[in-house]
Parts: C-alpha cells; sequence; structure tokens
C-alpha cells in the first residue's frame, strides 16, 4: 500500500503568503518520505493563483515534469479547482467560462504528468433539494465533457464526498448512498470515487465503516486527513477522532489499490523552518495507516 500527499504539503509560505512551486514542493515531499504525489491544482480558479492559470502555464509544467523526474516520485492523482460551495455556476459569466477552461486544463496536465485520476466535487443546486435524480442530472450537465475528455486523455474522475453539517442547507453527495448512484449513474470503468475520510467523519461518523463498505470498489482515490467531528480540519492521522484502527482494514476488504493520499493542513501556517519536519511526521503516521491496511 502506497503512500502519497498532495504538493500542498508545502503551499502557502507564511513568510509572505507566496504559493511554494511545484519543482520546490516535489523535492520536499519527497525528501519527507514520499515517492508518489498528488498535483493539487486547486488555486487554478477565479483567483488566478497559480503557475498554471497563466499563459506560460507548458514551461511550468515542463519544470513540474522534470524535477518528478529529477526526484523519483510519480503522480497518481490530481486535484482540479473545485466550485464554492459546490454551486453549479458562478454568478459571472466570464468566471464561469474560465473556470471551466481552467478544469479542461486541469485534466490535461493530469494526464501529462502521469497521473490516474483527477477529483472532482459534485455539484448541487440547494432548490433542486434531496431530488437525487435531479441532482444526479445536474451533475451530468456539468461534468458529462470533463469525463468524456478524461476518457480521452485516458485517465479516470473520481467524485468526492462532500460534507453535511448539521443544520447546514442540504449537500448532495455527502451520503454515500448518493455518491455510488451519481458514480453507477455513468457506468463507465474511467469513474468512480474519492472516499475523503475526514468529510465521512463528519458526515457520517455513526456508519463511517458501513460507507465504505458500501462504496466498495467504486473507491479509487482517498483523501486522509482527521477531524474532531465539528469542523472540516484537516488535520494528520491521529490528532481527530477517526477510529482508524477499524477503518484501515475494511480498506483490504473492499479490495481498494490506490493509494493513501494526505490531504492536510499541517504546515500551512508554520514558518518555513518547521515544514520539512511536519511532513516527515505526518510520513510517519500514513505509513502506519499503510500498515494496518496490510494488516
Amino acid at each position: 500500500m502506497n503512500i502519497s500527499t498532495m504538493t500542498s504539503m508545502f503551499y502557502n509560505r507564511r513568510e509572505d503568503g507566496s504559493l511554494t512551486p511545484f519543482p520546490e514542493a516535489i523535492a520536499r515531499c519527497k525528501a519527507a518520505g514520499f515517492d508518489v504525489l498528488d498535483l493539487n491544482m486547486c488555486p487554478m480558479d477565479v483567483r488566478r493563483k497559480q503557475c498554471f492559470c497563466d499563459d506560460d502555464w507548458e514551461a511550468r509544467l515542463e519544470e513540474t515534469i522534470a524535477a518528478a523526474k529529477e526526484h523519483n516520485v510519480t503522480f497518481f492523482q490530481s486535484h482540479p479547482p473545485y466550485r464554492p460551495g459546490c454551486l453549479p455556476h458562478f454568478e459571472n459569466p466570464e468566471d464561469d467560462a474560465f473556470f471551466r477552461t481552467m478544469e479542461r486544463r486541469a485534466l490535461e496536465i493530469t494526464a501529462r504528468v502521469g497521473g490516474a485520476w483527477a477529483v472532482l466535487h459534485p455539484v448541487c443546486d440547494p432548490e433542486l433539494g434531496e431530488d437525487w435524480d435531479a441532482q444526479i442530472a445536474l451533475n451530468h450537465e456539468i461534468f458529462d465533457d470533463m469525463v468524456e475528455l478524461a476518457a480521452k486523455l485516458g485517465i479516470g474522475v473520481a467524485f468526492e464526498n462532500m460534507v453535511q453539517f448539521p443544520g447546514a442547507p442540504y449537500k448532495f453527495a455527502a451520503r454515500p448512498e448518493e455518491l455510488a448512484a451519481l458514480c453507477d449513474s455513468y457506468n463507465l470503468p474511467n469513474v468512480g470515487i474519492c472516499w475523503d475520510f475526514g468529510h465521512g467523519n463528519l458526515s457520517v461518523s455513526g456508519r463511517h465503516e458501513e460507507a465504505l463498505r458500501l462504496l466498495g470498489k467504486r473507491i479509487k482515490v482517498t483523501h486522509v486527513h482527521d477531524n474532531l467531528g465539528v469542523r472540516d480540519d484537516h488535520f494528520m492521522p491521529f490528532l481527530g477522532d477517526i477510529q482508524w484502527e477499524k477503518l484501515m482494514p475494511i480498506m483490504k476488504e473492499i479490495g481498494y489499490e490506490g493509494t493513501l493520499n494526505l490531504e492536510i493542513g499541517l504546515t500551512h501556517k508554520m514558518p518555513n523552518g518547521l515544514r520539512d519536519e511536519a511532513a516527515c511526521l505526518a510520513a510517519s503516521a500514513t505509513k502506519m495507516l499503510a500498515d494496518m491496511v496490510e494488516g
């Protein structure tokens, strides 16, 4: 069982708020103990913060690919940008058009770095309520062209489980049954599920084990992080109340073949001098999870 981490293990610099360049992030993730990575392209949205939004994005991509080769790391998955609040459209049509361009570019980048899966956030129209059929139809409207493009590129898309906070408006795809229905509606080998353990702890905490078994082989990739069941904290494993000892053996039981991929905020606010040591600790914690899977 391989472990991996998002390149955002090294993300905004505390000192000036700038994004760490991908080549530097790759080198530091490798030094911390990660041979497999998730290319985090979430800032490729209307904020236009990431280098892949610029006109010279292909040159920056070649630098990223070269860094991966230099440090002997591979990319198993990516995280393209997502729509805030899971709303299907931006209010500004220009923002919406830009975002769609970035989504498609992120899929191309995923294929070019050798990734197998790109993680997408399902959308939700609050006015449709808990009408699963209508919500699924909406997601097809938004994502069918992405699924088609992914197939042409030779990669898959994995829909991620969302968060249903108590008292908050309904969020489609927070329940495993909804996520399974969305995945099955495509009935395609390149459409699967990303199970986010932190989101699961918030939305289905009393039936986390059941959720994994229900989704089974549909789960192609993971987001591994912890919380205390109140906020989406993105803690390192073992800093929250997720019962990893119960969940990890189920990953073997269902035949999970992907990586255990960290999506944590452990280092985001740390001074630069502490980040590498913290990343090493995170790698050790994830290796413990991998050992639990292997039994």
